[in-house]
């Protein structure tokens, strides 16, 4: 039994730096699990960009296609200028 103590007494310093390194080594887990929740928010955000500058590219496309048709482009002058057609009444809220 006198050989545990001598060993330990003679090695303490290999149980300490095991000791260092376990706590580094959870240091370094801790702090990428923190990195990898920060880039996983990120992907979202950048999915929701994403997703909508789709939509608005579709509707850009869409009114692209569509630029030659009168009723398009009727409904265009009336969102944008507020012109009205031809017998139509424009009332504006105040």
């Amino acid at each position: 039994m006198k050989l545990f103590p001598r060993i330990l007494s003679h090695n303490w310093w290999v149980i300490v730096f095991i000791l260092m390194f376990g706590a580094f080594y959870l240091q370094a887990l801790h702090k990428k699990n923190c990195l990898m929740i920060k880039m996983g928010e990120k992907v979202k955000e950048l999915n929701q960009a994403y997703s909508l500058a789709e939509a608005e590219k579709e509707e850009l496309l869409s009114r692209v296609c569509n630029r030659d048709d009168p009723e398009w482009m009727e409904l265009v002058l009336k969102e944008k200028l507020g012109v009205v057609s031809e017998g139509q009444i424009k009332v504006v809220f105040q």
